[in-house]
């Protein structure tokens, strides 16, 4: 199929070079001749019409990765369609945004430096999209989500701007416990008023959070109508479950991760981190662009 699609692109590039040429004749009186115009001309019309063959997506699909996975609790490797486009994702990360041909993704989650495999997953990704697949342990997620609903997990993102003046993101819950957990957002001058407040929150998923203004900020899970943060006891001396005093600024999607332990089911089994992506405008063909 490859080798017939070249010798077919490589008759219509003759055809159409032979097509627009002509008897090139030096003239007496030092004219400039028109060879350079016609050698153009017939590089346009060839480049105009192979392009949409040669690269049909004018936008990649954008992919990054989160380590959660308790099991290995070690840095990995990703190859994504044989090929390992990203390296040493330490556990209880998140990657940078990495740009992959859309269409059929296999994702392979290895061992850093090797090519033990830790865990895969093949989607469709559609251009100018962008997903987070995380390897977690085995807690599922809910039924009916989309995608998938058990690890490696794949969570379609959403790269447009925050409104000026404003910042979003999501809430990652892939920690170990299915105990019912809130996550809420105060300003660090008023860490006791809900910012806002997502509560019941489904193990295994990834839920947005309304647009704020641009500030200062705690994030942290906590029980059920509780204000104080969790405590992990699983630590010497113990760590207290939260992103306190974040200065989050504008246009920035800033996510945070909740990561499981040893300690299993219990509701202060997790760790936080965060991702911050830097959006831009789309460039000229529309596609998201992301400020590294």
């Amino acid at each position: 199929m490859f080798l017939t699609r070249r010798l077919f692109l490589g008759g219509l590039t003759l055809s159409l070079i032979n097509l627009t040429s002509y008897p090139y004749k030096s003239l007496a009186n030092s004219q400039l001749s028109t060879k350079p115009v016609q050698e153009f001309y017939t590089a346009s019309i060839v480049s105009s019409l192979l392009d949409p063959l040669l690269n049909p997506y004018k936008c990649p699909t954008k992919l990054r990765v989160i380590n959660a996975a308790v099991a290995t609790a070690s840095p990995v490797d990703v190859i994504v369609n044989g090929k390992r486009v990203l390296q040493n994702v330490d556990f209880r990360q998140a990657s940078k945004y990495v740009d992959v041909t859309p269409g059929n993704i296999e994702v392979l989650f290895v061992r850093s430096g090797t090519s033990g495999t830790i865990a895969h997953r093949n989607f469709t990704g559609a251009p100018n999209s962008a997903y987070t697949v995380a390897v977690t342990g085995t807690l599922q997620g809910p039924s009916g989500q989309p995608l998938f609903n058990q690890s490696p997990f794949v969570i379609p993102e959403d790269l447009t701007q925050p409104n000026p003046g404003k910042f979003k993101g999501r809430w990652y819950r892939f920690s170990e416990t299915s105990a019912v957990i809130d996550f809420r957002i105060s300003k660090s001058s008023s860490p006791n008023v809900d910012e806002t407040r997502i509560t019941d929150l489904t193990p295994k998923t990834a839920i947005p959070y309304p647009e704020l203004t641009v500030g200062t900020y705690n994030f942290n899970p906590v029980l059920p109508d509780q204000f104080d943060p969790l405590i992990n006891n699983a630590f010497n001396p113990p760590i207290t479950v939260e992103v306190a005093n974040q200065q989050v600024p504008e246009g920035v999607i800033f996510d945070v991760i909740a990561t499981g332990n040893g300690l299993g089911q219990a509701p202060n089994s997790l760790l936080l981190t965060t991702a911050s992506t830097q959006t831009a405008p789309p460039d000229a063909n529309g596609c998201y662009q992301i400020v590294q």
